[in-house]
């Protein structure tokens, strides 16, 4: 009797080990597939189009240059500049250059994205930091100059951080 619960003992035992081993192997292929089916570098412009550091830089002004009662102005403001965007004649033909697409960049979003495609070169990135600050300037009931600048170096501290494209 002795012999068969430590026989059924060291079958368990082994079991568990198998299916211990398995499960490791197979954590580490689905892992090893998911590191080589992207590149770094694809990797990392994945990361930066999802957090859009743009709609950020709005933020972090607006936490440290908007007094409480100039919230509704700047709320306005910032609906006002993303108003401006799909209109912008200019960012709809650096859009249909640079990125290949037909239509107008629609928000800020879409500004990163010019920013980061893989065919932007430096004028491209430049044409397009002067357009946002001239919508920037355009916005109304209007950013306060400080605002203005504080959101145009934060978005041009974002781009800088990129650094070249294939095309730069």
């Amino acid at each position: 009797m002795k012999i068969s619960n430590i026989n059924t003992n060291i079958s368990k035992k082994i079991s568990a080990v198998t299916l211990f081993a398995i499960m490791t192997f197979t954590l580490a292929g689905l892992l090893e597939i998911t590191l080589l089916s992207e590149s770094p570098a694809v990797a990392q412009e994945r990361e930066r189009e999802r957090s859009d550091p743009i709609t950020g830089c709005f933020k972090e002004v607006g936490e440290t240059q908007v007094a409480p009662n100039g919230i509704q102005n700047w709320t306005e403001s910032i609906q006002n500049f993303d108003s401006l965007i799909p209109t912008s004649d200019t960012l709809t033909l650096i859009n249909n250059i640079v990125v290949g697409d037909s239509g107008p960049v629609n928000d800020m979003t879409g500004i990163w994205y010019v920013l980061i495609n893989g065919n932007s070169t430096a004028h491209d990135r430049q044409m397009v930091l002067d357009e946002v600050n001239s919508l920037l300037a355009a916005s109304k009931p209007g950013f306060t100059k400080i605002q203005q600048d504080s959101l145009s170096r934060c978005i041009t501290n974002e781009t800088n951080s990129l650094g070249p494209t294939p095309n730069y």
